[in-house]
């Protein structure tokens, strides 16, 4: 049996701020070299609290982004899956230029938290 993690964090938003905070130390590592890409709040500011992404993270000067979906294991089960998509990012300059994005698709355990944080490790090193 998995033993998911957060199982519950799209029924609650203390659970849900919970698993943001889990992914930010898990990934930080990243920090000061990525920052967020993609909106994760409606225009009011209400959150979307929907796991798509759970994470975003981009490496401009690099032209790579990454985001995870996290997904709710009571529907989905135990997952994992990933893969690139060609995107564009905005630079400093508010222009789009091509970009590179890995997609991370998972249910929440040690194991699919360890092989995130791993690949995305990766992702962001390869030159």
């Amino acid at each position: 049996m998995d033993d998911f993690l957060f199982a519950d964090f799209l029924e609650d938003h203390a659970v849900y701020a919970a698993v943001e905070a889990y992914w930010q130390a898990r990934l930080a590592f990243l920090d000061g070299r990525c920052a967020p890409y993609l909106r994760t709040s409606f225009a009011n500011g209400q959150p979307f609290n929907d796991g798509n992404p759970i994470v975003n993270l981009a490496d401009r000067n690099a032209g790579k982004a990454a985001r995870i979906v996290q997904q709710c294991p009571q529907e989905f089960g135990a997952c994992y899956t990933s893969f690139g998509q060609a995107i564009e990012l905005a630079g400093s300059d508010g222009h789009l230029r091509p970009a590179r994005e890995k997609v991370i698709v998972l249910t929440l355990t040690q194991a699919t938290a360890q092989r995130a944080g791993d690949e995305l490790r990766a992702w962001f090193d390869a030159a």
